[in-house]
């Protein structure tokens, strides 16, 4: 199955639900740029299961940037769905901790997502009834 969830969605649930205003643009198909304090280029490094695995490459100031605002949101991060490792520069998204969405992935599991203009394309399977 596919599904297609528009950009614009998402920083609408970011804002809503978390209070977080994050600017989002499609890059390429594996990478999106994300605007918060300063703009970063997350890279698609995984998917697996319920869980998307973005790697980030900065320069020494912007990583000097990153690992201070990681600590200033270290708290705020922990009302959330993602971990972000400012060491090895990975933020891991996990979508079952999303309460909206961890019905839905009880069915089904992700096995690949996309950047299409300005939607996130994602590829579902479901999941064997065991």
């Amino acid at each position: 199955m596919r599904l297609e969830i528009p950009l614009k969605e998402v920083q609408e649930f970011l804002s809503n639900y978390y209070n977080i205003n994050v600017g989002l643009k499609n890059i390429e198909e594996n990478k999106i740029k994300a605007t918060y304090f300063d703009s970063i280029v997350l890279i698609i490094k995984e998917v697996k299961d319920d869980e998307v695995l973005f790697y980030y490459e900065v320069d020494g100031l912007v990583d000097l940037i990153a690992k201070v605002a990681h600590f200033f949101l270290e708290k705020k991060l922990d009302n959330i769905p993602i971990e972000w490792d400012s060491k090895t520069r990975e933020v891991t998204i996990d979508l079952k901790k999303i309460q909206e969405l961890s019905n839905f992935l009880k069915f089904v599991y992700i096995s690949e997502l996309h950047f299409v203009n300005d939607n996130i394309l994602l590829i579902l399977y479901a999941r064997d009834k065991t």
